[in-house]
């Protein structure tokens, strides 16, 4: 036990104790005053000798709060081991991940969602090295520290999501080992997620899925990929890692343990994605995958799937205008790619593979596909999660589909009107067409084609999955 002075960077006395083999140093609360000695072992001023004193006192405070303390501990232990027949347990901070890794689960976690723990949990263990060295254990972490942590997580300039995955993330891991390391309280458990507004993935058309696969031939490595994410609403692992063993071409049925949820889906096989597969030799090697090339480079490098598909939908006039290099590419830009969040670092993807799925599930709820169905084939638990993140009809589609299908009193009676009177009223103006008014009946012709173009783009609402996909 000793006193402290740290010249040029504090004005307070410290205290320096060893407790169970770790040296900690505590400002005292005690100001120093007077004039200094240049060594401690020298002697001040008669003011620098009674700041001291003062701070002596402190210290040896501080020294019997610790015994109280440690006799306590050394209580609840002997309680503890008195009914259980063994001492509370303890887990230090660098044992954290590997602790966590071995609590037993219903399956194996993936490889990158390790990869992701190990790193909420190393920049958690650095942040406390960093601004609280005195804490070792995780029984140690206060929930002023797990505070003053989030804070500089959103100092960082994180996104509002990956604010809230870390902070799941860590309740879960200290409750979780909560038995195992003595903890009395998590430290994150009272800690609120933040409230965010998502940016959610843009559902193609009919129309823009077929101009996607005409693009797609032109790169027979993510042909394939595309088509079945498109034929199946698979996400990009699954796709990729399909196995020969899940895949029924006899009764054209695919059956998959999602690689995210877990949970088995059955997804038929329709025509588009049953030529792609027919043309495989599936006993043509010992790999035990579908798509052998593109499996093993998705293992090595994930992002090398979303990067071809990124080339295939800047084909089809998918990017972001500000990355055109000319005006006029500029101008030919169907649409984004990624946004600006209004917090976090990273663009938000809107148009990526990603938006294979939520097209498949726009497609089947909005042409009356039950919700059921849907579930069966995505692997979701809720209907909530299927609405919320993956149903994206675009506002026209949605406005036409309710016409369509509430009474003209109330939706847009003209939607309900028979096609054969649309018929009849083109012939009798083509009919009646005269020298004078030729021009004015063209003009209405091309208006009437052009209504009939945004009707065929929107088909979708009206017509199950569409012929497109099944061929």
């Amino acid at each position: 036990m000793s006193l402290e002075i740290k010249f040029g960077k504090s004005r307070w006395w410290y205290g320096r104790v060893t407790v169970r083999g770790r040296v900690l140093c505590k400002n005292l609360g005690v100001e120093i005053a007077g004039n200094p000695p240049a060594r401690l072992s020298e002697v001040g001023d008669i003011v620098f000798e009674r700041s001291r004193s003062k701070a002596q006192a402190a210290l040896e405070r501080f020294q019997i709060e610790i015994r109280k303390r440690s006799a306590a501990e050394e209580l609840v232990q002997t309680i503890h081991e008195i009914r259980t027949g063994e001492r509370i347990r303890s887990v230090e901070l660098k044992d954290m991940a590997a602790h966590w890794k071995d609590l037993p689960r219903r399956r194996p976690l993936s490889k990158s969602y390790l990869e992701q723990a190990d790193s909420r949990i190393r920049r958690f263990i650095d942040f406390l090295n960093t601004r609280f060295r005195a804490v070792r254990e995780m029984a140690d972490v206060q929930p002023y520290m797990a505070r003053d942590f989030m804070k500089a997580e959103t100092a960082r300039g994180i996104a509002t999501k990956t604010y809230n995955a870390n902070l799941i993330f860590l309740r879960s891991c200290f409750e979780q080992l909560k038995d195992e390391a003595g903890i009395a309280k998590n430290p994150f458990a009272h800690m609120p997620t933040l409230e965010s507004t998502p940016v959610f993935r843009h559902a193609f058309s009919t129309q823009e899925l077929e101009r996607i696969v005409e693009a797609a031939k032109e790169d027979p490595f993510i042909y394939p990929i595309i088509v079945t994410a498109m034929c199946t609403a698979m996400r990009r692992a699954d796709c990729c890692l399909l196995r020969k063993s899940s895949v029924d071409l006899a009764s054209r049925f695919i059956t998959v343990k999602t690689s995210k949820t877990g949970q088995t889906v059955q997804i038929p096989i329709f025509p588009l994605l049953y030529d792609v597969l027919s043309k495989i030799d599936f006993k043509e090697d010992d790999s035990p995958y579908v798509f052998r090339v593109q499996a093993y480079k998705f293992m090595a490098y994930p992002d090398v799937i979303t990067y071809h598909v990124r080339d295939v939908l800047r084909k089809v006039g998918f990017f972001n205008p500000e990355d055109a290099e000319t005006e006029e590419e500029k101008q030919k830009s169907l649409g984004e790619v990624s946004r600006a969040r209004t917090d976090g670092i990273r663009r938000a993807s809107v148009r990526d593979f990603h938006s294979f799925r939520v097209s498949w599930v726009t497609l089947a709820l909005t042409a009356g596909v039950p919700m059921e169905i849907v579930q069966r084939v995505t692997g979701h638990k809720t209907a909530d999660i299927v609405v919320k993140h993956y149903f994206q009809p675009k506002r026209e589609e949605f406005r036409r589909l309710l016409a369509s299908k509430l009474p003209g009193v109330i939706g847009d009676p003209s939607a309900h009107e028979k096609p054969a009177a649309a018929e009849n009223d083109l012939r009798a103006q083509l009919a009646n067409m005269a020298p004078g008014s030729w021009e004015s009946v063209r003009d209405k012709l091309l208006g009437i084609l052009d209504e009939e173009k945004k009707l065929a783009d929107a088909k979708l609402v009206s017509e199950p999955l569409t012929p497109f996909l099944m061929g």
